[in-house]
Formats: C-alpha cells, sequence, structure tokens
C-alpha cells in the first residue's frame, strides 16, 4: 500500500513534498517493509527531497529498526543538513542493533556540531551505558542530564535507574529514584527490579509496598518483579498476598511468568508437592517456563520423580529447548543416576538441541531487549 502511496505522490502535480514522504516512510517502518523502503528512497531522491530533515529522519529510522543499519548509517552521514532528532535516531539505531558503544558515541560529535541533546537523546545514552554496564560512561550521560536540564524528565531518570541498577551501584540508582517529584509505575518498577537484580530482595519489597501506600497501582511487569524478588528472599507469606491481590484488587491477571515465580518459590522451600498442585489449578495449560521453574526446583532437592514428570510435560511443549534436558540431566545427576543423565544429554545431540549457557525461564524477567544481529 504504501509504495502505491509514494509512487502517486511522485507523480507530476500529485502535490509531493517531504511530509508526504515521511509519511510513507513511517508507515513502512511499522510495516518492516526495507524492500519497499529502496523503492522510496530512489523515489524521494528523484523528486528533488532527498535534503530534507525530517525524510532524512525517517529513512534512518526505517533503516535501523528494520536491521539495516549499514544503510542507515549512510543515510545519515549523506544528510547536509541534522537536527536532534537525526542524532537520536541515529543513537537508537546502533543501540538497536546491538552496538551500544557506538551508540554512546554520538553524544560528542553531536555537541560538537551545535546540537544540544534531548531527554529522548540522553535516554537512549543512558539505556546503551546499561546494556554495557559501564557506569563511568554513565556517569557522565547523567551530567549531561543535570547540566542540560532533563536532571527532571522521567524517562531519563528511569533510564538511569536502570543503568545505575545493571552497573550493581543500586544505592546510587535509588538515590536517583528519590530525586524524582513524579514517579509512575514504570519508574518504581524498575526500582524493585534493581534490587532484586542486586540481590537485595527486602528492599525490593520495601519499594513495592511504599508505591501501594502512595497510590500507584502496580502492573503485570511490576507483579513480575516483586514475586521474583520475593522468590530470591524466599518470602512465601508475602509472595502469596500479592499474586492474590493481583486479580482481586487490580485487575491484573496472573500470566505465565507469575505462575513460575511462584512455583520457583515454593519448589525452592522444597515444597514440591505443592507447587504441582499450583500448576494444576492454573486457569490455562502451562507453558515451558512453569515447567523448567518446577524442574530447577527438582534439580535443588533432588526430586527424581517430579523432576521426570516435568521434564515429560516441557518437552511436549518444545522439544529442542536445551534447558528442559540440562536441568532433567543435573537432576538426574545428583541423585547419582548416571546413566540417565547421559541419556538425557545423549538426546540432546540425537535431536539435535543447541546447548544455550544459562538458558532457564528466568529468561522471562524484564530486561533491555537484547539486541539483535542487523545487517545492512
Amino acid at each position: 500500500m504504501w509504495i502505491l502511496v509514494a509512487e502517486e505522490s511522485a507523480r507530476e502535480g500529485a502535490g509531493a513534498d517531504g511530509f508526504s514522504f515521511s509519511t510513507v516512510l513511517s508507515g513502512l517502518t511499522a510495516d518492516a517493509d526495507t524492500v519497499s523502503g529502496l523503492q522510496v528512497h530512489g523515489q524521494l531522491v528523484k523528486s528533488g527531497f532527498g535534503d530534507d530533515v525530517c525524510v532524512g529522519n525517517s529513512l534512518v529510522e526505517m533503516y535501523t529498526k528494520n536491521g539495516a543499519l549499514e544503510s542507515g548509517a549512510k543515510a545519515f552521514a549523506e544528510m547536509p543538513q541534522r537536527d536532534v532528532v537525526s542524532w537520536t535516531e541515529m543513537a537508537a539505531g546502533w543501540l538497536h542493533c546491538g552496538e551500544p558503544a557506538k551508540a554512546i558515541g554520538v553524544l560528542g560529535p553531536m555537541m560538537l556540531e551545535g546540537i544540544r541533546p534531548n531527554n529522548y537523546t540522553l535516554a537512549t545514552a543512558a539505556n546503551a551505558c546499561a546494556t554495557l554496564a559501564g557506569p563511568s560512561e554513565g556517569r557522565k550521560v547523567h551530567g549531561y542530564a543535570i547540566r542540560l536540564g532533563e536532571g527532571s524528565d522521567v524517562a531519563v531518570n528511569n533510564a538511569l535507574i536502570d543503568m545505575y541498577s545493571k552497573c550493581g551501584l543500586v544505592d546510587t540508582a535509588h538515590r536517583v529514584f528519590q530525586s524524582m517529584r513524579q514517579r509512575p509505575v514504570i519508574s518504581w518498577t524498575t526500582m524493585i527490579m534493581g534490587f532484586a537484580r542486586n540481590g537485595q530482595p527486602q528492599d525490593a519489597v520495601k519499594v513495592f509496598d511504599d508505591m501501594l501506600l502512595e497510590g500507584v497501582a502496580p502492573n503485570h511487569v511490576t507483579f513480575l518483579c516483586v514475586l521474583h524478588a520475593c522468590s530470591q528472599g524466599g518470602f512465601m507469606e508475602e509472595a502469596w498476598i500479592y499474586f492474590r491481590a493481583m486479580a482481586d484488587k487490580f485487575g491484573v491477571e496472573p500470566g505465565e511468568d507469575h505462575y513460575a515465580c511462584m512455583v520457583d518459590l515454593l519448589g525452592k522451600a522444597g515444597h514440591i508437592e505443592d507447587a504441582e498442585e499450583l500448576i494444576s489449578r492454573m486457569p490455562f495449560r502451562p507453558g515451558v517456563l512453569v515447567w523448567q521453574a518446577l524442574l530447577g526446583a527438582c534439580q535443588l532437592h533432588g526430586n527424581e520423580a517430579a523432576a521426570k514428570r516435568a521434564a515429560e510435560r516441557a518437552l511436549a511443549l518444545e522439544k529442542e529447548d536445551p534447558s528442559t534436558y540440562l536441568l532433567l540431566s543435573r537432576t538426574l545427576a545428583s541423585r547419582h543416576d548416571w546413566g540417565g543423565a547421559g541419556r538425557s544429554r545423549g538426546l540432546m545431540g540425537d535431536r539435535e538441541v543447541m546447548k544455550l549457557p544459562g538458558s532457564t525461564w528466568l529468561q522471562s524477567m524484564p530486561e533491555t531487549e537484547s539486541a539483535q544481529a542487523c545487517t545492512a
């Protein structure tokens, strides 16, 4: 559809302008249609809109968000004029395509050109620092934000909280959180996960309770973070209170990830039968995450029978997930069932399952989106 719009706009007398091409490129970005984007790129150059800043910004966005990083960088470099949106789009493109160091590197040349970073630029740079776990660069971004008057921006502060937490500086993250005049649910959620990520579950639970006292309603992700913290700390009573309150008080129906947290908590405490009972009462079919959570608990306590049941259910859903085979193998090995452990690992080879280090149900916890491989 969008290529037809571009062709119509390019015809003589059709009233084509930069806005028309920017709109078409935005549509192609949403549709992930890089092939048509290349055609539109050629048409807009022929029509004389190749130097338009808004069109150039849309080109950079279209290429980078669709993984064509090299083409996006080339479009950016060829722009005769660049504004703050141009630089921010390029920084976001580098980050999206797994180049966080280059995303941070945008700030220097940008300011040398006399372009002042805005809150979106700084939030992107902070997110890049979080990906790199680089506190020194993160502090520089924080300093920029304060000097440029963006130190009170919610998006920037959320990114700083996440960055400091991922760098292990959770106390600094908490100071940023406490300095915020406005704290929407995403700010509270980021701080809760920051404490949980750094092995401070009690602090995470306290932040959650403070949030409720301030009248901020938790969402799906907030509950996932606090349940994860409860699982870390072994806070059984609190976890059940939060879990039951999800639907009853806040209208948030528990999802598979919430059930996985509860199964993990029960399992770690040695309540394998209670965990299995909870699974049996789920209002929807349990997925792989839930069964892997049970498997992890079985490995911890050496419950071979329950482990085999969980593995059977998990493999019936997803035969190529290496985590299930590894968890079962380790459980059997802990019971000195070396033959069973070997057979479990052997099945991985027979079924050509690729081993992924550290792959477990905990990958469902909220994190910055993994960078995806990007090509030109």
